[in-house]
């Protein structure tokens, strides 16, 4: 009598017991829908209640409401795949990529480009950098 069978049989009924007997971690959910961040309704009421003080129409750097075209604010035409003026060749805001973007590491307070913004020692909220970190994310869309 050949032993082998035996064991190859013994070997794959523990082997089934091992995994029936796993613990079950429950379904696993794919969250299919993106919470979109959108500019002119989430990002730019940021922008314009922490920034524009110091970023108003009349600066350098207009990070409040009005339009630079139809349906485009100043403040995307001066943020989005712009370079800095001060940092260059870096780009304020890099579509997809909020670790390569300026203004991300500076509302961070990486301190790698210069002052954190805001100045004043008061900073954004977690949801407030979120929001802003998603819509970088998402692409930075004038939406």
């Amino acid at each position: 009598m050949n032993p082998r069978p035996t064991v190859l049989w013994v070997f794959a009924c523990t082997v089934l017991l091992v995994a029936g007997c796993a613990k079950d971690e429950g379904p696993v959910i794919v969250q299919d829908t993106i919470d979109t961040a959108y500019f002119n309704t989430e990002v730019l009421p940021i922008f314009t209640l922490h920034c524009w003080n110091c970023h108003p129409v009349s600066g350098a750097l207009d990070l409040g409401a009005s339009e630079a075209s139809p349906g485009v604010s100043q403040a995307y035409v001066n943020l989005v795949s712009v370079v800095t003026t001060g940092y260059a060749p870096h780009v304020r805001i890099v579509p997809g990529d909020p670790d390569a973007s300026v203004l991300w590491q500076k509302v961070t307070g990486t301190g790698t480009y210069g002052l954190n913004m805001p100045p004043n020692g008061t900073t954004l909220s977690a949801e407030e950098l979120q929001t802003i970190r998603d819509w970088i994310e998402q692409g930075a869309l004038n939406n």
